[in-house]
């Protein structure tokens, strides 16, 4: 088992070696001037012959968009629409649900919404939601479990897998994308194109990797360069990563000092081509590191939306669809080479799959390193959650984001449950515990987190103890408290306190302020889900403790909250 809890990865089928891409010439040019003259001369033509082809197209109809497409290379979509595409094949079409690497995710929406235009074409309505493969993989067999899902690494299949308790089909990837490291010219200039991942990753310019336990970008790059580092070089890194988040590729170019941070070349081409005056540049290590591979995996088990997911994955195999993935950086079998990003300092290469001792050592190392944080959260099942909204019931809502965000969460970070509404505990409490804090990396742990969770439909109704249950879960994380970690107390609601025999108030704020202590600090975070919540009665349990009050106003808002106040 790793530090997240899944299993070792298994080996990913080696792909062929890829050259650099189109822009190979400009690994000569080493002052920053003439890069950006080089890409403004490529843009420049990239819109003469977008011109001409758009006149081409108008001029001979029947050649079609594919025509166009086959005259000038587009730039990677970057983004994500908030709808699927309608099919114009039908007029009842069928929603699918694709849950995919976020890396992928916009090739994968743009080419849905190709493929709704096609008369012949499926008919289902493709919804493509970025989603971490990590994440996706503790959500299956649960209410959160997409209809299809594309993942980065045949790992988090397996973990799903075990999770689930089910035999899930590995298929063969799609695509694949190889691992680089982002940095501005300068600093990639420094470390040069014949640096190894364990010079690249400890140069001079601080170099971010995101967690070689949740991500496999991570665990390729930091597989790679523990071969060239000793043990305590190793723990360096994860020290000097582990304490937050990767930063974006926006932040890595808007950032004061020279800054790097490893991503996949697919990404930094996506960034590059849609913001010019931030373009960032790639250092390809000579020891390379094992490509991303994408595969389609069908998790649903309606026959009917198994068949539209079937047949949006033959058309990831077609021939515009290879030449829209290779646009967009990534490989695909037998297709045309990829696209690079520019300027890229070595050559992106592959090699196989990690080795599982040097994976298992950085995922121990980056635990050890990892801050360690305890939450007891409280969730709201008073009458109010099962009101409608767009998306379902509030309940519902509220049981798909949790799930969601706990499958995200750090493997070491301790997680306890409870619910409330009025009278709901053994004794006639306005609240009931239902696990202990433990690990979330403990997959016994997260599969009883996952049952509490999916099942408190059994447990809604009545109204809502809040100020009682504020007081309860702050007097228990103080009985529970454990020194060296961050630890807290997240209450989400949807509405008032009901309940007018309990605690006011002015007593639960006294009460809590009373278990204060700044040498222990326990944060109370609230989430008021919807526009009923009390934020003036809300925040002052936020302010005595350190803590915030967020409001999750629409139902969207929700899951990004609860990953934030989850560490997730």
């Amino acid at each position: 088992m790793t530090a997240g809890g899944g299993p070792v990865p298994e080996e990913e089928p080696t792909r062929p070696r890829r050259r650099v891409g189109p822009y190979e010439a400009s690994l000569q040019e080493s002052a920053h001037q003439a890069e950006v003259a080089h890409r403004a001369r490529m843009r420049a033509a990239r819109r003469r012959h977008a011109l001409i082809a758009a006149v081409t197209v108008v001029a001979l109809v029947a050649v079609g968009f594919v025509g166009w497409r086959l005259l000038t290379p587009a730039a990677p979509p970057t983004s994500v629409p908030a709808t699927a595409a309608a099919p114009v094949s039908c007029t009842d079409a069928t929603a699918v649900t694709i849950a995919a690497a976020p890396a992928v995710a916009p090739v994968l929406a743009a080419l849905a919404e190709t493929l709704s235009k096609e008369a012949s074409g499926p008919c289902a309505a493709f919804t493509i939601e970025p989603v971490e493969s990590f994440t996706v993989s503790g959500t299956v067999g649960t209410a959160a479990e997409p209809d299809a899902w594309v993942t980065d690494s045949a790992e988090w299949i397996a973990r799903a897998g075990t999770l689930a308790g089910r035999e899930i089909t590995v298929p063969e990837p799609f695509a694949s994308t190889g691992v680089v490291v982002a940095l501005p010219v300068p600093a990639a200039e420094e470390i040069g194109d014949q640096a190894k991942w364990s010079a690249a990753i400890t140069s001079r310019t601080p170099v971010r990797v995101p967690d070689p336990a949740r991500y496999a970008v991570g665990a390729a790059a930091l597989a790679s360069a523990a071969g060239g580092l000793p043990p305590d070089r190793v723990a360096a890194v994860a020290q000097a990563n582990a304490s937050a988040p990767a930063p974006g590729l926006g932040a890595v170019a808007e950032a004061a000092t020279p800054l790097g941070v490893v991503v996949t070349a697919a990404q930094l081409l996506a960034h590059n081509e849609s913001n010019d005056a931030r373009a960032l540049a790639a250092v390809a290590p000579v020891d390379g590191a094992a490509f991303l591979g994408y595969r389609l995996v069908t998790l649903t088990d309606k026959a009917e939306v198994a068949e539209l997911v079937a047949d949006f994955a033959a058309y990831l195999t077609t021939e515009e669809a290879k030449t829209a993935f290779s646009e967009a950086g990534f490989a695909t079998p037998g297709g045309p080479e990829p696209q690079m990003p520019s300027p890229l300092y070595g050559t992106v290469t592959d090699r196989p799959a990690p080795d599982a001792a040097a994976l298992k050592a950085v995922r121990a190392a980056w635990a050890a390193a990892t801050p360690k944080r305890q939450t007891l959260l409280a969730l709201d099942v008073s009458g109010s959650m099962l009101r409608r909204t767009d998306q379902g019931t509030r309940l519902a809502v509220m049981q798909e984001a949790t799930l969601q965000a706990i499958a995200g969460m750090p493997g070491s970070s301790r997680l306890g449950l409870w619910a409330y509404s009025l009278h709901i505990g053994k004794q006639g409490d306005d609240f009931r515990p239902l696990l202990n804090a433990a690990p979330v990396g403990h997959s016994s742990h997260l599969l009883d987190l996952r049952k509490q969770v999916g099942g408190l439909t059994r447990s809604v109704g009545g109204g809502r103890g809040l100020y009682d249950t504020i007081v309860a879960t702050y007097q228990r994380a103080r009985a529970t408290y454990t020194k060296g970690q961050l630890n807290s107390v997240v209450i989400v609601t949807d509405g008032l306190n009901d309940d007018d025999y309990g605690a006011s108030l002015s007593v639960a704020l006294s009460r809590v302020k009373k278990l204060v202590d700044p040498r222990n600090p326990i944060r109370i975070t609230i989430v008021g889900f919807g526009s009923e919540p009390d934020a003036k009665a809300m925040t002052p349990f936020a302010q005595l403790t350190g803590g915030r009050y967020v409001n999750a106003a629409e139902p969207k808002d929700l899951l990004p909250t609860l990953r934030g106040v989850l560490g997730g």
